[in-house]
């Protein structure tokens, strides 16, 4: 039988309080704007330093004018919470805010060294790579908005989820059907370029597949946990229950035949794997997706000569025969960041122009050049706190929609992030993923802040005051609410019982039923008194004496219309 589960968060033992009790918690709209203030000052201070560095040690009037924009921007996405979310946890847009903005300074930075298309120091807060990647921003924050103001209660998108489905789907599939020159980059088919617009399509289709994987685990739960063959100790599900499964994995191989998007088909997979498991909490479906996804790369890899050579330069990155060619990137990051140390060489006094795409695959190369291990720690952890607040959202949520929500994007940044770090360290080989809220790029920055929307608005359901609701927003109520009914209830029939004239003091239980009452005599009586007026009289319930005659029987009457004769 499938493994218990219960969609409302409860304590672990009867003496601990609820995680989210009857009253809600707090709001924190004061903490949350002091940490977006703290934040602007952190963006201050970096881009005084970089521009300072660059510029001789004179800031320009770029230099207090881009941390201002990007703190008005925060603000406002503080106050579109505030409005749309109020119980939303404080630390989701402080935190994005925070990180989006470091971003578009080392982009603005890496602006001013590179050979082409390179910036003036005072040029404008639009300008080049680093100003289009704020108007990403800006945009990026609108959508926040118009999703919490329209999406306010995130149930409603499990009506939309087969939509969804066939929307995340196409624009995964697109780029695969479209001619290199349009969907090609470094190897990869996983861009829509016309003209000046650019896209990447698999930003945007793994929230769409992760809000349909969340509906339907919620839906068939039941049926992937029902327990299968006992194997080395780990329980495996039945063998007709693996096609969802199976599904998902040809899915993430068409990907990666395709598109040749080792990145995007290992993120789509794990997001469903987690999410499983997450659902039916069984280890065997860990065990059996690994095991299907790395048989599918060994089958594929002998055919396909771009996944050899990732591999090779994560084998053997310094090799003569490729260090000035294929492994160039990966050598210059891992130079860079040897070179930073533990302090690193200081915000803009680094050459991380020698290294390719700093500004979008390798953008954390650049954190740990210039600001050392230190800094890129320091990264590291605001990216932990953001996964760690949204794994506790998932486990506040009050229904099982909103665990697997929550729950599978916290996933799907720690598991980018970690393809991202292990990609440029050498830890597994270079997959093109971007960091989230950090890297270059429109299509990543404005993906990234919807997903943050999603969380501010599961967090927000999550932490509000409980209350009874219908339909798709119906939720298991509390264990205290209930308690808090049952006392009701049963100060409701005290008073009607009072109200009938009925005594409470003097009544003892008695017969077969609990709710049968023996009513005593008057005080001072021994039982035998008589019955409340209105009420039948009571026969004496002491035996008879022995050699009395019986009682005689009462009369008996036939029923109404039939003759006693008969």
């Amino acid at each position: 039988m499938a493994q218990p589960m219960s969609a409302t968060a409860r304590p672990k033992g009867p003496s601990e309080t609820p995680l989210t009790p009857l009253s809600g918690m707090p709001r924190r709209r004061a903490r949350q704007l002091a940490l977006i203030l703290l934040g602007g000052c952190i963006v201050l201070a970096l881009q005084i330093a970089v521009d300072m560095a660059v510029n001789d040690g004179r800031p320009t009037t770029t230099t207090f004018a881009l941390p201002a924009v990007i703190l008005a921007v925060a603000l406002a996405a503080w106050g579109l919470t505030a409005a749309f979310a109020p119980y939303a946890d404080p630390l989701f847009v402080a935190i994005a805010a925070l990180i989006t903005g470091i971003g578009i300074v080392l982009i603005r930075r890496l602006n001013y060294t590179y050979s082409e298309n390179a910036i003036d120091v005072d040029a404008g807060v639009f300008a080049g790579v680093g100003g289009r990647q704020l108007l990403y921003l800006i945009v990026g924050v609108v959508l926040f908005g118009v999703f919490l103001a329209v999406v306010r209660d995130h149930r409603i998108m499990r009506g939309y989820a087969y939509i969804l489905l066939f929307a995340g789907i196409g624009l995964a599939a697109l780029p695969g059907f479209l001619p290199y020159s349009i969907s090609g980059s470094d190897g990869s088919k996983n861009w829509i370029r016309l003209g000046p617009f650019s896209m990447q399509p698999s930003e945007f289709a793994k929230l769409m597949l992760l809000i349909f994987f969340a509906v339907y685990l919620v839906r068939k739960r039941d049926v992937l946990g029902v327990a299968g063959p006992r194997l080395l100790g780990v329980q495996f599900p039945r063998l007709k229950d693996l096609g969802p499964i199976v599904i998902v994995w040809a899915a993430s191989l068409l990907i990666l035949v395709f598109e040749r998007d080792l990145g995007t088909s290992l993120l789509l997979f794990g997001m469903f794997l987690s999410m499983l498991y997450m659902a039916t909490r069984r280890v065997s479906w860990i065990i059996i997706g690994l095991t299907l996804f790395l048989g599918g790369c060994v089958a594929i890899f002998p055919f396909f000569s771009h996944l050899q050579l990732r591999v090779r330069i994560w084998l053997d990155p310094f090799n003569p025969e490729y260090v000035d060619g294929q492994s160039y990137q990966l050598v210059q990051s891992l130079i860079g960041m040897n070179d930073g140390g533990l302090l690193g060489n200081g915000p803009g006094q680094g050459r991380p122009d020698l290294l390719p795409a700093a500004e979008s695959d390798f953008i954390l190369a650049v954190v740990g050049e210039e600001a050392g291990l230190i800094g890129l720690m320091a990264i590291l952890v605001l990216y932990a706190v953001f996964v760690q607040r949204g794994f506790k959202t998932a486990v506040m949520s009050r229904d099982l929609f909103g665990k697997l929500l929550a729950g599978g994007l916290a996933f799907s940044v720690a598991f980018q992030l970690f393809v991202v770090c292990g990609g440029i360290t050498g830890l597994i080989p270079l997959t093109g993923q971007t960091t989230p809220f950090l890297a270059m790029g429109g299509s990543s920055l404005v993906g990234s802040w919807l997903m943050c929307a999603m969380m501010v608005r599961v967090s927000d359901d999550a932490r509000r005051p409980w209350q009874v609701s219908y339909g798709l927003q119906k939720t298991e109520a509390p264990p205290e609410f209930l308690a808090e009914q049952a006392a009701k209830r049963a100060a409701a029939e005290a008073a009607r019982a009072e109200a009938a004239g009925v005594g409470t003091d003097d009544q003892v239980p008695g017969g077969d039923q609990p709710t049968q009452m023996i009513i005593s005599s008057a005080p001072g009586g021994d039982g035998g008194g008589p019955a409340p007026t209105g009420s039948p009289p009571r026969p004496d319930p002491s035996p008879p004496p022995e050699g009395s005659p019986s009682p005689p029987e009462p009369p008996r009457t036939s029923p109404p219309g039939k003759d006693p004769r008969q």
